[in-house]
């Protein structure tokens, strides 16, 4: 975890018990701090499985990324061994027509 993950955590569990404090206060039942455990329980497994979902998705991008450059990496190969290709292609074609043009002349 970041630090920033860590101060939102801690941010929001302090709001998460401030808030069923309040709404519990005007509740006289002894079981009134389980339930508000048990809230900020919840609220911390909520806020890790974000954290989760978060920390796949970045590395779901990186691995694209990573495809992405691959990708075009081949392609440009792909690209310039082609360009190499059609070059010898056409210095075979003009110096076959040259040849033809010699033999035509003499």
């Amino acid at each position: 975890m970041e630090t920033k993950d860590i101060i939102a955590l801690i941010l929001i569990e302090v709001a998460a018990f401030v808030l069923a404090f309040a709404w519990f206060q005007n509740i006289y039942d002894p079981y009134v701090w389980v339930i508000t455990f048990c809230l900020l329980i919840i609220v911390g497994i909520l806020f890790y499985m974000i954290l989760s979902i978060n920390a796949r998705v970045a590395a779901m991008e990186k691995r694209m990324e990573s495809r992405d450059k691959a990708i075009r990496i081949s392609i440009m190969t792909v690209e310039a061994d082609l360009e190499n290709k059609l070059d010898k292609l056409n210095s075979n074609v003009e110096k076959a027509v040259s040849e033809i043009n010699k033999k035509r002349f003499i």
